[in-house]
């Protein structure tokens, strides 16, 4: 089936991350008609999940990495990733028109390392290794090779970064890999640089719980025609992109029985400013991203999964989250049959107080755990 005309009408439904990313490298391909629905007023809250947002997209920071073992697509895909990333942290630094929430924001991915550890060294990261490029085996630490990371030190890498647990000081069993092609991304900050770029690509947003909620489909013949939002009026398009994540399924009958909805738990703790010290030791320039056990998760196994965290944030927000076995909520009627779907329960918060949060994060993936484009 031909594509849209560059000056035909484009829908996309969600404004997280794919939507967003959909919209911008379409409008840099010469499309001038996008238009980017939302129930949310992301222009407003600017992603954060504290000022309201909800998605998995609307929180503090995500691992970017290439560790997949010898999925070399993945990793393929996450090096290119990191190359846009260091041109969106320059483009960033010289944009004289940033959104407020941006500014004094210094760059949006920081590259502080990826630290991997288990107590064995395990066969995920035996592939991840052999599948990396030989161009970047020199940033590649193991560490219990002592020459390796003398190196490291020697290079610039504070040690704290091979041992932030002090495992080895305490005699317990640690294996593993310090990757310094990784990092993290600001995620939430990320999404509103990303719409700042869309509305400057001539994006047209209708955000809100009014003029951006989906209610349905229009339909011509066997194709989809356009959406219909909650204050009643028909939007038609050429093409209509569904990017909802979690909600996918509930909107989309056709990928019910190929996507599911899950949540990992994600806990964040404020540093009080007045540990100086704190915020000294898990900045990114001393501290990394790290993962406990995470290259050991089998669903067919007891191994109930592993642990990952990042160092603080600007902000002094520290992250910690669980990845293994998920939650879901089979509370949503399917389109057919009498059975049900899970659906994102968003409102689950099972610690809050002025220092510490914990809540669920919900996303969409193939029952392989693979993503999906229909």
């Amino acid at each position: 089936m031909p594509g849209p005309k560059r000056d035909e009408s484009i829908i996309i439904v969600g404004a997280g991350v794919f939507g967003l990313s959909s919209a911008l490298h379409l409008a840099r391909a010469g499309y001038t008609n996008i238009h980017l629905f939302d129930k949310q007023d992301f222009l407003s809250t600017n992603y954060s999940f504290a000022a309201g947002s909800d998605g998995a997209s609307a929180d503090e920071n995500k691992i970017l990495r290439a560790s997949y073992g010898g999925q070399e697509l993945y990793q393929r895909m996450a090096f290119e990733a990191m190359r846009e990333w260091e041109r969106w942290n320059s483009d960033m630094a010289s944009d004289k028109n940033l959104p407020e929430a941006l500014k004094g924001t210094e760059k949006l991915w920081d590259r502080c390392g990826f630290l991997r550890i288990e107590k064995s060294f395990g066969q995920h990261e035996v592939d991840t290794q052999n599948s990396f490029p030989k161009e970047i085996k020199h940033t590649q630490y193991r560490i219990t090779n002592q020459q390796r990371t003398q190196e490291a030190t020697q290079s610039g890498i504070p040690a704290s970064k091979f041992d932030p647990f002090n495992r080895a000081s305490r005699g317990l069993k640690t294996d593993g890999i310090l990757d310094m092609t990784a990092g993290y991304t600001l995620a939430s900050k990320a999404c509103t640089y990303a719409l700042h770029l869309c509305r400057h690509a001539g994006v047209h947003l209708h955000l809100g719980p009014s003029i951006g909620t989906f209610t349905s489909f229009l339909t011509a013949s066997t194709k989809i025609a356009g959406i219909k939002t909650a204050d009643g009026i028909i939007h038609q398009a050429a093409l209509v992109i569904v990017a909802t994540g979690g909600w996918t399924p509930s909107l989309l009958p056709t990928s019910q029985s190929l996507l599911e909805t899950t949540a990992g738990t994600v806990l964040t703790i404020n540093l009080p400013p007045s540990r100086p010290d704190l915020w000294d030791k898990y900045a990114p320039e001393n501290f990394p991203v790290w993962s406990w056990n995470m290259g050991g998760y089998d669903a067919a196994s007891e191994n109930p999964g592993g642990l990952y965290g990042f160092p603080r944030t600007p902000e002094g927000v520290i992250k910690f989250g669980f990845r293994g076995a998920k939650w879901t909520n089979y509370a949503f009627p399917a389109s057919s049959g009498n059975t049900k779907i899970s659906y994102p329960k968003t409102d689950i918060v099972a610690v809050h107080s002025f220092m510490c949060l914990l809540r669920s994060c919900w996303s969409t993936d193939q029952t392989d755990r693979n993503q999906m484009l229909l």
